[in-house]
């Protein structure tokens, strides 16, 4: 899908990151130390139309995201290697793909892989993150852990932009049963977590589909997740529903070779 020709912006900036503040922020959570594998995704359509969310870096030159942020989109701005929005550096790419069977009424199959048309030099500030094992005996994540979500995306329910800084939020991982009667979806394919800890008030946002959710495995950080389902605007409340990365391992090896 969407083989235009490639172009390419770059913009590179080198600054200070900011430091982290641990002070809750409603209704998303707390700002995030600098995270390397974290992007940030503006993507449009021809007629320059479009809208935000996130994505996470595999390697140096595929981006994951949700399929929502892929379909009917002809741009995608990648912005990487900073928690402060104007010091990421920006790279345009015009070729994405979307799962074959992506259902954008069900939400089934909703993943998706940016190509970007450079590759990113690894750095402190740049780096992927793992990817669950192709070939594990457990579908990750286990119920009852806890992942972290990171992200520009809204941080009220009033908010119509994104955050200046990257937010990060913590849930933990619901009874399939729960999803199921949540988001009438297939629990191989995808999961849900909630946040646990009332004190935080960290939440999931709209402008954040396409996030990654990231658990340890093995002490190792994985990406074991992609936010594509929420039911309100910013929703403390209610889960927050996911693609379960583990079970598309193998087309994302067979897109990406990764």
């Amino acid at each position: 899908m969407k083989l235009s020709t490639l172009f390419a912006t770059i913009v590179l900036v080198f600054d200070v990151q900011a430091q982290p503040n641990q002070t809750p922020r409603a209704d998303n959570g707390y700002l995030a130390p600098h995270v390397s594998y974290n992007a940030y995704i503006l993507y449009m359509n021809q007629q320059s139309a479009g809208f935000f969310g996130g994505g996470t870096i595999i390697s140096d030159r595929h981006i994951l995201t949700a399929a929502k942020n892929i379909v009917e989109f002809t741009r995608w701005d990648v912005g990487v290697g900073s928690n402060v929005f104007v010091h990421l550096s920006t790279i345009t790419s015009n070729q994405a793909t979307a799962h074959p069977e992506y259902n954008p009424v069900t939400s089934a199959n909703d993943i998706g892989i940016i190509f970007l048309p450079v590759s990113l030099e690894f750095t402190t500030n740049v780096f992927p993150i793992a990817l669950p094992d192709p070939y594990s005996q457990q579908m990750l994540p286990l119920e009852n852990e806890e992942g972290t979500i990171l992200g520009f995306g809204f941080t009220t329910t009033a908010s119509m932009d994104r955050s200046d800084f990257l937010m990060a939020a913590f849930q933990r991982v619901t009874a399939d049963t729960l999803c199921q009667n949540m988001y009438h979806v297939e629990t191989l394919q995808h999961f849900c977590a909630v946040e646990d800890n009332a004190s935080r008030f960290s939440s999931v946002c709209v402008r954040d589909v396409g996030a990654g959710f990231a658990t340890y495995v093995r002490d190792r950080l994985t990406l074991t997740g992609i936010v594509s389902l929420i039911r309100e605007r910013c929703d403390n409340s209610n889960p927050t529903g996911y693609v379960r990365v583990e079970y598309y391992r193998e087309w994302i090896g067979n897109v990406t070779q990764v």
